[in-house]
């Protein structure tokens, strides 16, 4: 049976793989959306809001509804890309997006009960007109200069505050503090990928912050900007009583900062080399999730 497969880089030699399920789910990138809900559901541990008890069944019904959320948007950037299969045809791939997003919908709704007035629902549209506008034509800025900075939210800042939504039923100045150094992490490994990705979207005919800017700026201007706002917005953090000063240990991830910036410097141009670039970005994306996460937790110890 014939299929489409997908192209992709290694050590700079193509290879093909066919798109499984998981795949077409986003499943590598699962860990964006699923880390920083983390990070939400654990600082009110630390913040301490008025009347404040862990919700564990809140908790555990969010990280699924972000999952379920990440994956139907998936499948529709998959359908609208155009990478339907003998397999997964395109309206295949409609139903299962228009099911993973139903009911993340209706866990939504379930969840809004935790939450006052109706501050949840103005999330969910939020969150819903996020992913539309990042994979939905006419508007598709997965194909446009910009489409960073949507994922790049949608990937950190909804799924912070959405969780703390859920364990407060209200926001604060400090969470969106918080959050920063995770939306800013989440820009430089958004922003990697797209350095990994820009020959194929140059010939692909996409419009990118990347492509438009170009790799030497791009390498050696934005990398380094992002990776020393990345440094400042954790000192923010900390010194605003946001999360707690333990979270400046994440700051030992300089060492991967390091060597990001100076490959990007040097060698902006080498797909094999800046794919290194891009797992040390998602590193230090898992290191700053997790050590904000872990000495928010900590606090209930205090």
């Amino acid at each position: 049976m014939a299929e489409e497969a997908l192209e992709g880089l290694q050590g700079g030699r193509r290879y093909q793989v066919a798109p499984g399920v998981l795949h077409l789910a986003g499943f590598r990138y699962w860990t964006a959306s699923v880390l920083p809900a983390i990070v939400g559901t654990t600082l009110p541990f630390w913040l301490r809001p008025p009347g404040f008890s862990f919700r564990w069944l809140g908790a555990v019904e969010f990280l699924i509804a972000i999952v379920l959320m990440h994956a139907g948007f998936s499948f529709l950037h998959a359908r609208f890309e155009r990478r339907a299969t003998n397999e997964w045809s395109e309206s295949r791939l409609l139903v299962a997006a228009s099911a993973c997003i139903v009911v993340a919908c209706l866990l939504g709704l379930d969840l809004s009960r935790f939450t006052t007035g109706s501050i949840f629902i103005v999330y969910g549209l939020v969150t819903l007109f996020a992913g539309v506008l990042y994979v939905v034509p006419p508007l598709s800025f997965s194909q446009r200069a910009g489409g960073e900075i949507v994922v790049a939210m949608s990937l950190s800042l909804i799924p912070v505050l959405g969780a703390y939504l859920v364990q407060t039923g209200d926001l604060t100045r400090t969470v969106y503090l918080a959050a920063l150094p995770i939306y800013v992490a989440t820009g430089l490994w958004v922003w990697t990928e797209q350095m990994v990705s820009r020959s194929s979207d140059e010939e692909a005919g996409l419009e990118t912050l990347v492509t438009v800017f170009g790799a030497r700026f791009s390498g050696r201007l934005v990398v380094p900007a992002v990776s020393g706002a990345l440094c400042a917005t954790l000192l923010v953090a900390v010194l605003s009583a946001s999360t707690m000063p333990w979270a400046l240990t994440a700051l030992l991830s300089l060492g991967f900062l390091w060597r990001i910036v100076s490959v990007s410097w040097s060698d902006y141009a080498d797909t094999s080399k800046m794919l290194k670039v891009r797992t040390r970005a998602f590193t230090v994306h898992m290191v700053v999730c997790l050590v904000i996460a872990a000495s928010s937790l900590a606090a209930a110890f205090r």
